[in-house]
């Protein structure tokens, strides 16, 4: 009967077997990440901890690579014997910090043929071996540029390409695209390459416009072999016909001012290389010359120097102009606006004394003028409206039938005897107090009662 055989005995052989793999207690255990990306062409670490139990001793740790039909051993650490690489490997693979609790390597130079499992195994006495495994691939980094388009970027143009960038073969495929404030739109394309790689190409459309110049676009490529996003600027190019100004002429160019000038400032994108200025309404004048983009006056200015003066500016784009209408005045605008200050000034003192003259002449003549009489404050006003005099002014009662025309006698008749009256006061004496009076004559009856009472009678309206 084996050992084998004895229940008890293989009770107790599990039991010894499950406590040896009880990390620190029995057994040993081996820690592998469990997939580890490589980037062609650099290095590749594979990371291998080893724990080994206190009862235990590490013999050998060593790297195995899986392949199709079988597993081969690639590098070995024996802390007796020392270390063991394979001739395949002997050059670019080497034990980072061999020791007992340490297994791990580094592959230098990582190509496609890298690719696979690896098994990183340890052997302790008396427990034997224990093993884990990870599986290396490999990643492209993307070669990243940018193109320009195909066609010059000009004003006014229609949508066209401004930049491409492109993500070259990469594994797996880059995320590509544009960061920019335009109002453009972007467009993907991929393209499959050997060994499983893609290139990325993203084209940005956009319709350009002059206020866009110098401003940049910004590619933004991300892949997992990159430890931070590529970035690359790309700076706008617009092409734009000039945008002219002329600078000089102020306004205030007057006959006798000198060392006069006007320049015409172009702001073009290819640069203006053609300057021209020419007058529109005549000849250009004696004593001017043009020095590249600027009119020189060489004398002072005369009347005959106002006109319309024109620039001409050109690029490979295309030819513009710009007018200026000068106009030479007969004094400069000091001097204008002196003499109006003095004009107004001499209006004001010549309009103040009128005034002054107009009120003396009111106040003496208010002065001078007489009261005036009672019959002049009289207001005539409609019979329906003109109140009734006082009682002293009104006319003594008449008899009933006496017509209108009577009354008008009896106000001719009063006058009359008024001019007796006055007639006999100069020729006879006054008459006693007691002597009775002497009959009248009715015009006398009528003049000595209109003298007792005032009688206002209007030739316009008559009241009784």
């Amino acid at each position: 009967m084996t050992p084998f055989s004895n229940p008890n005995y293989l009770g107790k052989f599990a039991l010894f077997h499950l406590l040896c793999h009880i990390p620190g207690l029995l057994g040993s255990q081996v820690v592998v990440p469990s997939s580890v990306s490589a980037v062609l062409g650099k290095n590749l670490t594979l990371e291998c901890r080893v724990d080994v139990a206190t009862n235990l001793t590490l013999t050998q740790s060593s790297w195995e690579r899986r392949l199709p039909s079988s597993s081969v051993t690639i590098a070995v650490y024996n802390p007796r014997y020392g270390i063991s690489i394979s001739p395949d490997f002997i050059h670019r693979l080497y034990f980072r910090s061999p020791s007992s609790h340490d297994a791990t390597i580094v592959l230098e130079n990582v190509g496609f043929a890298d690719m696979g499992m690896y098994t990183c195994k340890v052997a302790t006495f008396p427990l034997g071996n224990t093993q884990a495994s990870t599986t290396v691939s490999v990643l492209v980094e993307p070669k990243v540029f940018v193109s320009a388009g195909s066609r010059a970027l000009i004003d006014g143009s229609n949508e066209t390409t401004v930049a491409t960038c492109i993500a070259e073969r990469a594994r797996p495929p880059a995320e590509v695209s544009w960061e920019s404030n335009l109002f453009g739109q972007s467009e993907v394309q991929l393209f499959d390459d050997v060994n499983g790689t893609t290139t990325t190409q993203v084209r940005y459309l956009w319709q350009p416009t002059r206020h866009i110049q110098g401003h940049s676009l910004t590619c933004v490529v991300r892949h997992p072999a990159l430890l931070n996003d590529f970035r690359v600027p790309y700076q706008l190019n617009v092409q734009f016909a000039p945008d002219i100004s002329v600078v000089g002429y102020d306004g205030d160019w007057y006959v006798g001012r000198d060392n006069v000038q006007m320049t015409c400032k172009a702001n073009a994108n290819p640069p203006a290389h053609h300057f021209r200025w020419i007058r529109l309404d005549s000849e250009m004048p004696d004593g001017v010359e043009i020095l590249n983009s600027t009119l020189l006056f060489l004398r002072p200015l005369q009347r005959n120097d106002s006109g319309v003066y024109r620039c001409e500016v050109a690029n490979d784009i295309n030819l513009r102009s710009r007018d200026v209408r000068i106009l030479i005045q007969e004094q400069s605008q000091a001097e204008r606006s002196n003499s109006i200050a003095v004009a107004g000034a001499a209006i004001g003192a010549v309009l103040a004394l009128f005034l002054i003259a107009v009120f003396v002449i009111v106040l003496v003549t208010a002065r001078k003028a007489p009261p005036a009489a009672f019959s002049d404050k009289v207001i005539d006003l409609p019979p329906t409206h003109k109140p009734p005099p006082p009682y002293s002014e009104r006319a003594p009662n008449l008899p009933s039938g006496v017509h209108v025309s009577q009354v008008a006698w009896l106000s001719q008749s009063r006058q009359a005897e008024r001019r007796c009256e006055a007639t006999e006061k100069r020729r006879t004496p006054a008459v006693p107090a007691r002597q009775s009076p002497t009959r009248r004559s009715r015009l006398e009856w009528v003049c000595h009662q209109s003298g007792s009472e005032r009688v206002f009678i209007n030739h316009r309206e008559h009241y009784v």
